[in-house]
């Protein structure tokens, strides 16, 4: 009797002390169902793998840990760990991460955004300012190109005239809908389904993988090819929880960052293609005209391309930015 019950005492301190040891790793996501909630996962797979079970991470979706705000200040506090999401939610707390928002900058193709940001002396500048904010930006990779989602037809940019079009929070997106004579509705994506069938908004702009997977393409039938936005997501860790990490528990969620973006590159790459298939069966997918695209252009450069630049505050990012560009596209 004294025997069995050594054993399990031995048993009950070794369970207790693993359990000690094993740290539960929070990852936030506001999003269900598609690659950015897969992104995350694998993530969250590959920190539990490099870090030998020491370190148990879990991604948790649609926005079960709060809104994008509210996960971004738990990420600063210490007890959300990592997010996956859109460089533009983050803009509120680092508005130089707007800049990526610029009309017709990046260019469209996700492992092309991805590699547009490596070799981008902006985003070396936003992952300064981010880290001053208690927020370390890993890396940025490519979500794909944006293009209008409406409740009507658009075939002109005077078809958008008055129209209220969700974004998110990002001053580059708001000033462009207002050279486009359009209305700049920010709402969290959640929100958006909802939204589109009470006419609060009367479209939206995202990449095909999103409004697909999403279904949003069930209270709008019409899709504008412009791809006058790219989206840009970033990687980002606390630096609070990161800073308390050992050196070997370090070396293995920043192994985990790194493999995580190429994957991620593949699997946008892939879902943009067959999502944008799939909506041709659902919705009504056309292309704006290249006059009108180039009018869009226009506007943009001679409006909120403007005005960021003369900003004090977003002036030396527009500058690296437009620098950036000028090399990138010398490199292709």
């Amino acid at each position: 009797m004294k025997v069995i019950s050594i054993i399990a005492l031995a048993a009950s301190c070794l369970f207790t002390t693993l359990a000690a040891a094993q740290q539960d790793v929070r990852i936030g996501n506001a999003t269900a169902n598609d690659t950015q909630a897969a992104a995350n996962d694998k993530l969250a797979e590959l920190i539990t793998k490099y870090s030998n079970g020491k370190l148990k991470a879990t991604a948790h979706h649609g926005s079960s840990l709060g809104t994008i705000a509210q996960m971004v200040r738990a990420l600063q506090a210490g007890s959300v760990h990592a997010m996956i999401f859109p460089a533009g939610f983050l803009s509120p707390v680092v508005p130089e991460l707007a800049m990526f928002d610029m009309p017709f900058a990046l260019p469209g193709a996700p492992a092309e955004i991805t590699k547009f940001t490596a070799q981008s002396k902006a985003a070396e500048l936003m992952k300064q300012r981010a880290l001053e904010k208690g927020i370390i930006i890993v890396a940025f990779h490519g979500i794909g190109p944006q293009s209008f989602l409406t409740k009507f037809p658009v075939a002109k940019l005077a078809d958008l005239q008055g129209k209220k079009i969700r974004v998110i929070p990002s001053p580059p997106r708001i000033g462009a809908y207002q050279d486009w004579g359009a209305v700049a509705r920010p709402m969290e994506l959640g929100e958006v389904y909802t939204a589109l069938q009470q006419g609060t908004i009367d479209g939206l702009e995202n990449p095909p993988d999103v409004i697909y997977k999403m279904k949003l393409y069930e209270a709008a039938k019409y899709y504008t090819i412009t791809e006058h936005f790219a989206f840009v997501s970033n990687l980002i860790y606390g630096k609070s929880w990161h800073d308390g990490l050992p050196a070997d528990l370090k070396q293995a969620v920043d192994r985990a960052a790194r493999e995580t973006i190429p994957w991620t590159d593949d699997a946008y790459t892939k879902s943009q293609q067959e999502s944008l298939e799939g909506m041709k069966k659902a919705v009504t997918v056309t292309t704006m005209p290249p006059a009108e695209l180039a009018r869009m252009k226009e506007l943009a450069y001679k409006g909120v391309w403007k005005r960021m630049a003369a900003d004090p505050a977003r002036g030396p990012v527009v500058k690296l930015l437009e620098e950036d560009v000028a090399r990138y596209n010398g490199k292709k």
